[in-house]
């Protein structure tokens, strides 16, 4: 497994972390008032672990630590204004930011929890679309 941390005196940061299958999982705490964006962290991250990448976890959840979910957020907002869930998951702030690496296809993994525009759970798979030769 190989890890990338950057965490500032501020205790924002990412944590994240590349399994033997090639899947991401990261943590990122930024926010307004962070010296660093995190759309920076993730490039950072992106960049150190290259291509020992195949795919991107999203593990998504209502008030982790105290702290707001921008992905869950976002789903919550586009779901109540009648969007369907896989349609809002590709808008969220982490499946646009994968989409720049290339990794355009996400799956829902499992159950999600909640209603549109009440979801507290959701997991998935953001993965590089298969070419087509």
């Amino acid at each position: 497994m190989a890890e990338f941390r950057l965490v500032l005196p501020d205790d924002r940061g990412i944590m994240a972390s590349v399994d033997e299958q090639g899947i991401l999982s990261f943590v990122i705490v930024a926010g307004e008032g962070s010296p660093i964006r995190g759309t920076e962290m993730f490039d950072l991250m992106m960049r150190a672990f290259g291509s020992q990448v195949r795919a991107i976890a999203g593990v998504w959840r209502s008030g982790f630590a105290g702290q707001p979910s921008a992905n869950l957020d976002k789903v919550n907002e586009l779901t109540l204004a009648g969007m369907a869930l896989e349609e809002a998951v590709g808008r969220t702030w982490t499946a646009s930011r994968a989409a720049r690496w290339g990794y355009t296809k996400h799956t829902i993994l499992g159950a999600s929890r909640g209603l549109p525009g009440t979801f507290t759970k959701i997991d998935v798979l953001l993965e590089k679309a298969e070419e087509v030769p």
